[in-house]
């Protein structure tokens, strides 16, 4: 299977939600999430065992090429939070990411935490592969967060 959609990996919500590994969403020191790029090719398990960065699947199909160093960038979270501007939904939200001077090609970002063994969280696909020719490679989330989500239907 092909890079096609977003995910949330299973094992890591479920774990994180039960406390049985403290995950932090909120967590705003620079570095503390990563984002690794992937090409269209990668093939995520969502629903796979203690899913990280570097562990099959994910030690395939990552982006390569001049400016981009293997294992992504460090990320930061400014708010995972309740969106003001929607009734009902969360947001979680990241500092714009750029790779300056980059030959890549890349459809995906894998969010990661370093502290729990490149623990993978959440992949987002960018709807198409984009590319780089010696230019800058960047994503800017969008104003209310690079997932969203409805909690209830109703206020």
């Amino acid at each position: 299977m092909a890079l096609t959609q977003d995910g949330w990996f299973n094992d890591t919500m479920i774990k994180a939600l039960s406390n049985d590994i403290a995950l932090d969403l909120s967590d705003t020191t620079p570095g503390a999430f990563k984002g690794a790029l992937y090409e269209e090719s990668a093939s995520p398990n969502f629903s796979q065992s203690n899913p990280a960065y570097g562990v099959a699947p994910l030690n395939a199909d990552e982006s390569s090429g001049p400016g981009y160093t293997a294992g992504g960038a460090d990320l930061t979270v400014l708010s995972f939070a309740e969106l003001a501007s929607a009734a009902n939904k969360i947001g979680w939200k990241f500092s714009p990411v750029s790779w300056t001077e980059s030959t890549i090609s890349a459809a995906g970002l894998l969010i990661y935490v370093p502290t729990l063994s490149n623990r993978a969280v959440l992949l987002r696909w960018f709807g198409q592969q984009y590319d780089t020719a010696d230019g800058t490679f960047s994503i800017t989330p969008a104003s209310d967060g690079v997932w969203r989500q409805v909690l209830r239907n109703s206020a």
